[in-house]
């Protein structure tokens, strides 16, 4: 029974999380801990492991199609690395009652603001902005590699949005780059994780065997997804994450 409970939890991750260019973890995470009853700590390293192979099998699906932007992927890959690595080591001291709370504050303004996304003249004339936000890119690419580390998430809810809204790419362009990006980040999260020791192999193997069905049928259907429809999901799924990850630290807070 806890076998297929963690299938499905790999299955459903890869498919939302292919779809929408994210990492999976907004989905294993919350299923781990409240469906499989995983504790938290235990979750994390798994969730961390996990996205590295749905990351490799959704985004195939966008550079075949040429809808992943190699420049930025490697730019700003490095800066994230750097944050995950700091994240993972961070996650044995830092509360976790206190990186939920932070994370759930720019999920919400991160969902709103993606929902309202460019102005309309905006969207008929492309416009790329790399260069000129390159180092506020740079910032938000460590503090999300933080903040992936810390709660074992891929870091795309912050990771499309920047690069859709801030840089300037296509939507499509925006989540192919994002679940590439996502697989070198979270690489360094679970080298770290294994070297600590903190990975169960007994759950990340089926976790895994769901996840890479799940990404490469996820990743199909997000190359060609409307992005109206995408902007919706996101928004939902984002809004579900930060009720997730704040919900049991209010509740104690009071």
């Amino acid at each position: 029974m806890e076998v297929l409970l963690y299938l499905s939890c790999g299955l459903s991750a890869g498919l939302l999380g292919g779809y929408l260019g994210l990492g999976g973890g907004i989905v294993m995470v919350p299923f781990l801990t409240v469906l499989a009853g995983v504790d938290f700590k235990a979750a994390v390293p798994v969730s961390a492991t996990a996205i590295v192979v749905n990351s490799l099998s959704s985004s195939n699906e966008y550079v075949k199609k040429g809808m992943a932007d190699m420049e930025l992927v490697i730019l700003l890959s490095v800066f994230m690395v750097m944050g995950n690595i700091t994240g993972s080591n961070l996650s044995q001291v830092v509360p976790a009652d206190f990186s939920r709370i932070l994370f759930t504050v720019l999920l919400i303004y991160t969902a709103f603001s993606f929902l309202k996304g460019r102005k309309p003249t905006e969207k008929l004339s492309f416009e790329d902005h790399r260069t000129r936000y390159f180092m506020v890119c740079t910032v938000i690419a460590f503090i999300t590699g933080v903040l992936a580390g810390l709660l074992g998430v891929g870091g795309g809810v912050i990771l499309v949005p920047t690069l859709y809204l801030i840089v300037g790419l296509p939507l499509t362009t925006a989540r192919g780059t994002s679940a590439l990006m996502i697989g070198f980040s979270a690489a360094a999260s679970a080298t770290v994780y294994f070297l600590n020791n903190q990975v169960n192999l007994q759950i990340v193997a089926p976790v895994i065997a769901g996840i890479v069905v799940g990404g490469k049928i996820g990743g199909r259907f997000g190359t060609v997804a409307k992005p109206l429809v995408v902007k919706v999901l996101f928004f939902i799924v984002m809004l579900y994450l930060a009720f997730r990850l704040s919900s049991e630290s209010i509740m104690r807070l009071f």
